[in-house]
């Protein structure tokens, strides 16, 4: 299976929490190829400081995740941020902003998904309001939380 991660479903593979199981199974598992934006790379380090921050995570666990995904990233397909992601993100925000309101991090991972993605290919999130948004437009998505979005 061809799986795009946006940063909510990566971080549980690097950081023990809730969902950790399901996206620990899509990653090691040898069949599937695994796509994330260049973004997630900025994200993942965003949310694990907020994390720290927070009390949720120990230093210690802090740095074991850090390098666990610096030791890990060259084995995802990094799509690039580009003019034609951030245009595609653009449209998205227009047809999907007002009502459904998807945000600009999430819309510039869904624009990137949205172009790279053939048949058969799934959306890998936690985000809800991200989800609907992905499965408005007609996208697989793989909650690992199990809710049905």
């Amino acid at each position: 299976m061809k799986l795009y991660f946006d940063t909510s479903a990566l971080v549980k593979f690097f950081h023990v929490e809730e969902g950790t199981p399901v996206v620990s199974g899509l990653v090691e598992d040898g069949e599937n190829q695994i796509y994330i934006s260049e973004l997630a790379k900025i994200e993942f380090h965003c949310a694990l400081y907020r994390r720290c921050r927070n009390g949720e995570l120990e230093s210690q666990k802090l740095e074991q995740a850090l390098d666990g995904f610096n030791n890990q990233i060259d084995a995802f397909n990094i799509e690039r941020l580009g003019s034609a992601v951030v245009d595609e993100a653009e449209k998205l925000l227009q047809l999907y902003g007002r009502h459904h309101g998807l945000r600009t991090l999430d819309a510039l991972h869904l624009a990137t998904f949205s172009l790279i993605s053939e048949r058969n290919w799934h959306f890998v999130s936690t985000d809800s309001g991200l989800n609907k948004v992905a499965n408005k437009m007609g996208f697989e998505v793989i909650n690992p939380l199990g809710s049905n979005d």
